[in-house]
């Protein structure tokens, strides 16, 4: 494990040549450039930022990040008896845990490729504008990974440098208050450098919406609601982004990658190298049903139901008959899908469903196809969703204001999202009902149990549900391979 953080730290353009991914991600192998003869041009900082989404395209990342950010939650659970995440849903998780420290791994991974393109690019002699957007990505990038860092583990090692000898690993984890303030300074770089929007072949690089966004949503994390409202009504007034008219066409594979709803998506390109691929398909598909047309497809997260769960507290309980969103988030009994392997006639859930809850999980289940291969589709995995702008805005609209809000430009944001999915407007909008939004909304998309742990009854409603929550696990354990690496890092609590 040391040998290969190290390595990624003091070698990490060789690692560039696994990087390409989708149109924005291609180039030519690097595999025969050194350090030294790398960093020397305006299109060596181009490829080099590219390099650093890399991590995030990796299995381990937004191909299995749900073990971490979905399965402690209420809405999913595990498809089976798996050593490795089974212990994560019951709240039994130790510091040995592989999912958990692949985690960390990945996280610190892109922070290193971040910081080696925010080291090494300034030097270069090219235009000064396209010079401070490229840093300012890596630094929205960098900045991205701590935010995760921050929510699952607490206090962290802010690390801004690329290390040059191993006793530079040798690192304290700084207060979360300090984390927090790096995550800011890196966003607000982001939106003073970063482009409105690309086109061609780097559509889907970061933007400064995406900075806005995410930064917005580290505000409302922080308790900073004034800043989350005024971040959020800056994006819905500039009119860049809006929600799809219907809520399948974020689902469907032709209309899904890069729409008019997404503000950042993790860029995928289906049948390709390890890692240019979505391998969500692979692990939410149910087990025996052939949909994937390739030897995966293992149900390993599942969405919880009364059958196995607290009555009236499971995923299957929230939508109303009307919502459309269910259709296209849970599969349930009978349900036909004429989209998933057309050419077959299309697919209908059995009537005696297919997991051990009974139901299983629609979102990024597109099929198989000529561009889907064994753990890998080509649709785009959704990161900031214009949506998630509008429940940001009234989620701290409501949190300021005590608890409920009738602020006109608000209401109607939280509208927005509900006649979409075909229900009735409301009048007034209340803390409760915003997270009762987002649960429907953004099931399985990673949002979950961070919802969660912005909520005051956290342990309370994960008690309800059947787990036995402690105050400690709200945090997640830091994985015992990087302590017996760096003894400087202390232990959380209960671990």
């Amino acid at each position: 494990m040391k040998k290969k953080y190290c390595i990624g730290l003091l070698f990490s353009v060789l690692f560039l040549v696994s990087a390409c991914q989708k149109d924005f991600l291609e180039r030519n192998p690097l595999d025969q450039i050194t350090e030294e003869k790398f960093y020397n041009t305006a299109e060596d900082a181009r490829r080099a930022v590219l390099a650093v989404y890399a991590p995030m395209q990796a299995v381990n990342w937004y191909g299995k990040s749900w073990m971490i950010t979905e399965i402690p939650a209420d809405n999913s659970t595990t498809g089976g008896n798996d050593p490795d995440f089974s212990p994560i849903d019951n709240f039994t998780i130790n510091p040995d845990n592989g999912p958990n420290a692949e985690f960390w791994t990945e996280h610190f991974r892109l922070v290193t490729l971040a910081n080696q393109v925010i080291t090494k690019v300034p030097p270069i002699d090219m235009d000064e504008d396209q010079k401070k957007a490229i840093i300012a990505e890596a630094s929205f990038l960098r900045a991205f990974a701590y935010f995760d860092l921050v929510r699952i583990y607490g206090d962290v090692p802010i690390i801004q440098q690329v290390p040059t000898l191993a006793s530079d690993l040798q690192v304290v984890r700084d207060p979360v208050e300090e984390v927090y303030d790096f995550i800011v300074a890196d966003l607000e770089k982001g939106i003073a450098d970063l482009p409105p929007a690309y086109t061609g072949l780097d559509l889907g690089r970061a933007t400064r919406g995406a900075a806005q966004a995410l930064l917005a949503k580290v505000y409302l994390t922080m308790k900073k609601f004034d800043e989350a409202i005024e971040l959020s009504r800056e994006i819905i007034a500039e009119g860049r982004y809006r929600l799809m008219d219907d809520f399948a066409e974020n689902w469907l594979k032709e209309t899904t990658d890069n729409n008019a709803e997404s503000i950042f998506q993790v860029q995928y390109a289906g049948c390709g190298p390890v890692g240019t691929g979505n391998a969500c398909q692979a692990f939410f598909a149910p087990w025996g049903q052939n949909i994937t047309r390739n030897s995966d497809g293992w149900g390993s997260q599942i969405p919880t139901g009364p059958s196995i769960d607290n009555p009236g507290t499971t995923v299957k309980d929230i939508y109303e008959e009307e919502d459309l969103r269910k259709y296209h988030t849970i599969m349930a009994p009978n349900d036909f899908y004429p989209m998933i392997n057309a050419q077959d006639g299309g697919y209908t859930y059995p009537t005696e469903g297919a997991s051990r809850s009974g139901i299983s999980i629609k979102k990024y289940v597109i099929g198989g196809g000529p561009d889907v291969c064994f753990m890998t589709t080509p649709q785009n995995v959704h990161v900031i969703r214009y949506a998630d702008v509008l429940l940001t805005l009234a989620e701290a609209t409501c949190r300021r204001n005590g608890g409920i809000t009738v602020t006109p430009d608000v209401v109607e944001a939280f509208n927005a999202v509900r006649t979409r999915a075909g229900l009735e407007e409301v009048g007034s909008v209340t803390t409760e009902m915003v997270f009762e939004e987002r649960r429907k909304e953004f099931a399985f998309e990673n949002q979950r149990w961070f919802d969660l742990l912005r909520m005051d009854n956290t342990i309370e409603i994960m008690r309800l549900h059947g787990k036995n929550m402690q105050e400690f696990h709200r945090l997640f354990p830091i994985p015992s391979e990087e302590r017996a690496i760096n003894p400087k890092l202390d232990q959380n609590l209960g671990y």
